[in-house]
């Protein structure tokens, strides 16, 4: 049953993709490009982006189909919810991008805050149903509700920081989600995952943007809390959660040492493209880090018996 359904998913993903491509065009739904970025970035600049509707939008839904059940439906909303709002804030960037004055950083969607609030919400909707579902992870409900959200929203962001060269996302996001290779949600988002990246890949045709990213984000610690593997999250998402780290200790030596940079641009994939890597070096070996992080994941887990 997971076999097919991770193939119809990735043939929806890769359908849906295809179609995606043809339409982003006339909508004038065109990546912005951070002029301080690595040059060669430059010339990504309109590729079409959102493309993540294509597997976030099907792949849940085959699931709740093909295995429907309380955990896959809880898992389904929580994608869909985290789509949404990574929409949002896709197309207020695009908003942003239209009405710019030039010179002006046309790349963000909603301020922090009110994504984090978004996000935030999504999480504690999430959080909430699973502790009175019974599932635990340090041991209060309060504190359970708490941690959850908190894995909920640092997930997302992680990924959606991920985001950010040809197949990086797509490969990390489908090589985390094999650790959670029995729930029918993860089969489906792998799946759809593989479809996207069919078009996705270096050269990218289309971009997932925070559509995609913030949903998977949210996919994969959603899966890590129902499956009660929260503490294999930080090894599983290795990649994400060096991304997040590197932009935090970007900001945090900037504003300590009064403009000294700690990297040469974060995210991390950035310091290694202006350090002399090809892009396509840097996405190979960080999917590489993240497979054999998952490879340590699933031996403690089994010496654990977890």
């Amino acid at each position: 049953m997971h076999a097919s359904l991770g193939i119809a998913a990735a043939l929806a993903g890769a359908a849906l993709t295809a179609g995606w491509l043809r339409l982003a065009p006339r909508l004038g739904v065109g990546k912005a490009v951070r002029e301080d970025g690595p040059d060669s970035h430059q010339t990504k600049a309109g590729t079409p982006t959102m493309g993540g509707l294509a597997f976030v939008l099907p792949a849940p839904l085959l699931a709740w189909l093909v295995a429907p059940s309380e955990t896959t439906v809880a898992l389904a909303l929580l994608t869909w919810a985290a789509a949404a709002f990574g929409l949002w804030d896709d197309v207020a960037a695009l908003r942003r991008k239209r009405k710019a004055e030039a010179g002006s950083d046309v790349t963000t969607g909603l301020l922090a805050r009110y994504r984090l609030l978004g996000q935030g919400l999504i999480g504690l909707a999430f959080a909430g149903w699973a502790v009175t579902s019974g599932l635990s992870w340090l041991g209060p409900a309060w504190l359970d509700t708490a941690a959850f959200t908190f894995v909920l929203v640092g997930s997302a962001n992680a990924f959606n920081m991920t985001d950010g060269l040809d197949g990086l996302a797509a490969g990390v996001s489908a090589i985390a989600l094999l650790f959670f290779i029995g729930s029918p949600v993860a089969v489906a988002l792998l799946g759809g995952l593989l479809g996207f990246l069919w078009f996705n890949a270096h050269p990218a045709k289309v971009f997932m943007g925070g559509v995609g990213a913030e949903a998977t984000g949210m996919a994969v610690a959603g899966l890590a809390i129902v499956q009660q593997q929260v503490w294999f999250l930080p090894l599983v998402a290795v990649v994400p959660v060096a991304e997040v780290l590197s932009v935090m200790a970007q900001v945090a030596t900037f504003r300590i040492t009064g403009g000294r940079r700690l990297l040469k641009m974060s995210p991390l994939h950035h310091h290694f493209e202006l350090s002399g890597w090809p892009e396509t070096r840097v996405v190979l070996r960080f999917w590489l880090v993240g497979a054999l992080a998952l490879a340590l994941a699933l031996a403690l887990r089994d010496v654990w018996g977890a």
